[in-house]
Formats: structure tokens, C-alpha cells, sequence
């Protein structure tokens, strides 16, 4: 069973080859590669993953993420993280495996729309194909919240450790 925790929120792999904190070996290195935050290898496909908690109890400035969430600079680095981890791993030689990613953005006031909405314009970001490659970068690129992370993958998939529950509020103004 592997255990990995991003701040305030813990997640349960269960049974993968191996689960990783991903941007903790590579920012400590003098690197300028912006990694994912966990990386999960299972036997048939690697899953990278990058959390956003605005919804963390000490969470500081939510309207600046409110921001970037706005006006697509957060998308930007989010496809740019994808990218630098993918280059890092090709670069380590690992074993080429298909490549899902999965975007946790854990705001319980931005509504399903708007998630998708985020999802289309991260895969415009990245892009996931191109007509020179002989394969598409990843098989599976989505953006979701909490609710349906665990729909996705289970109620024990992920808890929160400080135990509150984010009122959702009315609008997030995206």
C-alpha cells in the first residue's frame, strides 16, 4: 500500500508497482524543471498527478489563484508541468509506458462546467497530439475535484488530514 500526502490531503494508492512524491527529489536539485506532484506507476501505465487545494484550511491568497485560474496562467503551468515531467522521465530512460494525467483542483465552489471547461483548455495547452508524433504525449488528460476523484477511485482514496470540510461557496467567479 502506498501513502503519499500533498499538504492537507492524503491519498491511498493501493495496490500500484510504486507511488512517489515526484517534485520532491527534483526540487532538490539545482533543476528549473517544474515536475508533477506525485508520479503512480502501475503495471500497465504511469498517472501523473499535480494538486491545487485552494479549498485547504490555510490556504493563502485564494484570489490570487482565483486569478491565474481566470486568466489561464494556471493552465499554462499546469501544462508545463506535465511537460517537464514527462521530459525528465524520457531523459531517465525509464520504461515508456502510456501516460494519463490527472489535474486534482480541490475547490468545491468551482462547478462541474467550469472544470471541463479547464480540462479542454489544459489539453489545448499541452497538446496531446501533434502531426509529427508517432504517438499521442498521454492517453488521458482530466481536471477534477475531490467528489469526483473518490467517485473515480474510491471513498478511501483520498481524506483530508485536518478533518474540515470546505463550505462550498456561492461562486467562484470563473
Amino acid at each position: 500500500m502506498s501513502i503519499l500526502s500533498e499538504r492537507d490531503l492524503e491519498f491511498d494508492f493501493g495496490h500500484v508497482v510504486n507511488a512517489i512524491k515526484f517534485d520532491d527529489g527534483i526540487s532538490r536539485t539545482s533543476s528549473s524543471i517544474q515536475p508533477v506532484d506525485f508520479l503512480v506507476e502501475h503495471a500497465d501505465r504511469y498517472t501523473f498527478i499535480e494538486i491545487k487545494d485552494p479549498d485547504e484550511p490555510d490556504a493563502a491568497n485564494i484570489e490570487a489563484f482565483r486569478e491565474k485560474l481566470k486568466t489561464g496562467k494556471l493552465v499554462r503551468s499546469l501544462a508545463g508541468k506535465f511537460r517537464d515531467s514527462c521530459f525528465f522521465r524520457m531523459i531517465q530512460g525509464v520504461e515508456k509506458k502510456p501516460t494519463e494525467y490527472i489535474v486534482l483542483l480541490s475547490m468545491e465552489a468551482l462547478s462541474d462546467a467550469a472544470l471541463l471547461s479547464k480540462m479542454d483548455e489544459l489539453k489545448r495547452s499541452l497538446p496531446i497530439s501533434h502531426a509529427d508524433w508517432k504517438e499521442d504525449c498521454v492517453t488521458s488528460c482530466v481536471v477534477m475535484n475531490v467528489r469526483q476523484y473518490k467517485r473515480k477511485f474510491g471513498d478511501g482514496s483520498i481524506k483530508r488530514l485536518s478533518g474540515n470540510t470546505p463550505a462550498p461557496t456561492v461562486s467562484a467567479g470563473i
